[in-house]
This record gives C-alpha cells, structure tokens and sequence, in this order.
C-alpha cells in the first residue's frame, strides 16, 4: 500500500491567525449589513407605504364613512364597470348606473381614477362623460398591471356613490 505524503513547506506562508479569523467574520457582517440597508433604502423608496395622507383623521371618521356606505347601500344603485384596451392602447373604461328597479341614472359627475396599489405616480385619471342615460365613458393610457377603479358619483357636489374596484389589465 502506497501512502501519500503531503510536503507542508510547499503550501505557501498562508497561516490561520485569531486577526485572521476575526477581520473576515467584521468583513461578512459588514457585507450582511450593506446589502441589507441597500434593499431597506430601496424598498421605501419604491413604496412608502402610505395608503393615505391623513390616517389619523381618517381613523376618526370611520363611523361617518359606516353611515355613508349604508346610505349608499339604500339607495340601491347598481353600477356596472367595463374596461377595455383599444387598439390604440388606451384603456376605455365604461360604466352603466341604474337604480334599484334598472332605471338609468342620469345628470350626475362621474370622477374616475385608475389607481396603482404600489405607485401613486403612476396614477390615470379618467375624463368620464356621460354618453347615453345611466352610461357614462371615458378613456386613458394606462400600463399592464393590477389598478383599483376608483369611482366617484357626485351630486351637487356631494359623493351619492362611491366604489373601489380592483382590476387587472393586460
């Protein structure tokens, strides 16, 4: 049986010390700690998390919010949204108001957004007009993605309907 021998004087000066040790565990902790505040930088600065610009206040009219859905509900408005992409590319979004026996509403302003859950620059507004009774239309450009339809019917000046609806576009 043959047995290997192992020259030790031909491994190089390269010798395991304590410093040696201890510079390369600071060295992968400072890696460690970089690349996380990098994504943690990143990370807020894509999506700030704020749903809202005002939470407090709006925490303390929640109540209020509660009795304007049930007015709402009440009411029995029907709304029925459509949304298509043109060959043009722009999104045309359609909606059709009917009460609670399908008549058509009419002589109302319809202020829509298409919202994007994680960007709000990337927000399209929609200019809707009223086409035909009860069916109100308008178009915009907008990307690929998820959006949340953000509908406003308006009396008066006062909302009498209002409704958040996620979609997805292709």
């Amino acid at each position: 049986m043959k047995m290997a021998l192992i020259d030790s004087s031909k491994s190089g000066n390269f010798k395991l010390t304590g410093s040696v040790v201890i510079a390369t565990l600071i060295g992968f902790f400072v890696i460690i700690f970089a690349a996380n505040g990098i994504m943690a930088y990143l990370a807020v600065q894509s999506f700030s998390g704020v749903q809202t610009e005002k939470p407090y206040e709006n925490g303390l009219a929640f109540n209020r919010d509660i009795e304007r859905a049930r007015a709402q509900d009440a009411q029995g408005w029907h709304v029925d949204e459509a949304i298509t992409r043109k060959e043009t590319g722009d999104v045309m979004l359609t909606i059709r108001i009917t009460d609670s026996i399908q008549k058509p509403i009419s002589g109302v302003t319809v202020d829509t957004l298409l919202k994007s859950p994680t960007d709000s620059h990337k927000d399209c507004f929609l200019e809707v007009t009223e086409q035909s009774a009860g069916v109100y239309a308008g178009a915009t450009q907008c990307g690929a993605g998820q959006w949340d339809i953000d509908m406003r019917a308006l009396k008066n000046g006062d909302i009498v309907y209002h409704s958040i609806n996620r979609i997805i576009l292709h």
